[in-house]
């Protein structure tokens, strides 16, 4: 693509630092289709399929350097099957007379030269092994695992170009990515867009480092195939592999997400209160008095925030989820530097 391009810390549970950023952290739960004996899609680039409607539509495209947010806005679905998953992406641009359509050929690196979506897939969430795929708004693709083109994804890409905006459907097998789709499963994926026309730009859903251009796979979005409340409150610590500290934001469609919110909610204290009891075991092995007593002082201090926490968190939309996660998340960091900022203390108090 062309790229926009002596103080100790205590606990094995604590979370390693690695990819620590405040980006939202987003989840799409990807609904399932019919297989390849009853097609659920027509691939023509128009998204008419009432298959689509299953799927949450899906905007709030950035810029990829400022993270404000883009005009045009770009938006997108995802459903799958046991052979594919499928893209359904839509562009706003209101210069669409300025865009010409020309074919390249396979790989051909001129296609980012053009109106191009590019998506990228990581089918184990390993932040490893991940594709990418580009196309044009004349459906030209460009394929490639990682940074190289000698692999060839055998994607079916249609677009379809309209007055005030143009749309495509992609499917991709999961076949030539080693893939084995399953109920439950996280797949990374990222979706960005290269305008040229009128002031060009390079937009992107999930925020990624700048310094690595979108090949970020540790700031993928995540994709849960089938995913249900439940599955997702399973897999809070899932979506936060690499050291993740931003806000988890659930799409899906309306009236599930609060569901969804809840469970990982419910998951989100259960592990405070796991470090809180770890901690409190901590506490008691201490063998200097003066910081074991700060260490309690501090934990009590955070138990009653936790309590008050617990005590306010009912049914939640996607903002209140937002600052009690927030919330949550700067409460199991300062857990996590209690012991060491206490024996420090107990040390100062002595000089």
């Amino acid at each position: 693509m062309r790229h926009c391009s002596a103080v100790i810390l205590l606990l094995a549970l604590a979370r390693p630092v690695l990819a620590a950023d405040s980006y939202p952290i987003n989840v799409y739960p990807c609904p399932k289709v019919g297989g390849a004996q009853a097609p659920a899609l027509r691939l023509d680039g128009k998204l008419d399929d009432a298959a689509w409607q299953q799927a949450p539509l899906v905007g709030g495209f950035v810029h990829y350097e400022s993270g404000q947010t883009a005009d045009p806005q770009t938006f997108f679905r995802v459903l799958w099957d046991d052979d594919n998953l499928y893209f359904g992406l839509t562009c706003d641009e209101p210069l669409m007379t300025k865009v010409t359509p020309v074919r390249n050929a396979h790989d051909e690196h001129d296609i980012f030269r053009s109106e191009t979506l590019e998506v990228f897939i990581e089918p184990e969430h390993t932040h490893g092994r991940y594709y990418q795929l580009a196309f044009s708004v004349a459906g030209s693709l460009y394929d490639g695992e990682g940074m190289t083109t000698t692999w060839d994804s055998n994607a079916q890409v249609k677009t379809w170009v309209g007055t005030d905006g143009w749309s495509a459907e992609m499917a991709v097998p999961w076949g030539p990515m080693k893939a084995r789709p399953r109920v439950g499963q996280i797949v990374g994926f990222n979706i960005s867009r290269d305008r040229n026309v009128g002031a060009q730009a390079c937009t992107t859903w999930a925020r990624v480092d700048t310094s690595l251009g979108f090949h970020d796979p540790e700031r993928f979005a995540h994709l849960v195939l089938s995913g249900t409340p439940e599955i997702l409150g399973k897999l809070s610590a899932d979506f936060r592999k690499g050291g993740r500290t931003g806000p988890l934001a659930v799409y899906s469609a309306e009236g599930f997400a609060q569901t969804s919110y809840t469970q990982l909610a419910t998951a989100a204290f259960a592990e405070v209160e796991r470090l809180l009891v770890s901690l409190e075991a901590a506490c008691q092995k201490e063998k200097d008095p003066a910081a074991a007593a700060e260490v309690k002082r501090r934990l009590d201090d955070y138990a009653a925030r936790l309590a008050a926490m617990e005590t306010t968190a009912g049914a939640l939309d996607a903002a209140q989820w937002t600052r009690l996660d927030v919330a949550l998340q700067s409460l199991a960091t300062a857990l996590q530097k209690t012991v060491g900022e206490a024996r420090l203390k107990a040390l100062l108090d002595r000089i």
